[in-house]
């Protein structure tokens, strides 16, 4: 089996968040659905789950932060649903995991908007991220 990358991980992490936001799904059933979708997430689980409990764990303070940096008169029902999964994985990065550089995270997130967002996604997610960033720094 080929060795999975960590932005393979990540971008696997993100279809399960956006799953789970869209569904509610057990863990256990999101995971074994990945697995069996693409097993070379195996190689990585640990830091999936990491990543998957984490913002289900922290959701509602994750949404917060992203809240804070919306410009006037936007609300998080105004952010499309790929954009604030990444956002939220991104600042759970940034936040609580030591291993990943927080500019690490903001660039994989802006990747993840390129890859699973509209024209304008990537631009408005690296643009709050960074804002998250300077408060985080």
């Amino acid at each position: 089996m080929k060795k999975q990358t960590r932005s393979q991980a990540r971008d696997a992490a993100f279809t399960q968040v956006f799953q789970m936001n869209m569904h509610e799904d057990d863990m256990d059933v999101i995971l074994e659905e990945l697995l069996n979708a693409r097993p070379e997430c195996e190689t990585n689980l640990g830091y999936i789950r990491q990543i998957i409990d984490g913002v289900k764990e922290h959701e509602s303070e994750l949404e917060d932060t992203v809240a804070k940096y919306l410009k006037a008169g936007w609300t998080l029902s105004r952010i499309s649903k790929a954009s604030l999964s990444i956002m939220k994985l991104a600042i759970f990065e940034m936040k609580y995991m030591d291993d990943v550089p927080p500019k690490v995270a903001i660039n994989e997130a802006v990747e993840l908007a390129k890859r699973y967002g509209d024209d304008g996604d990537p631009t408005f997610v690296n643009g709050l991220l960074g804002n998250v960033f300077k408060e985080l720094a």
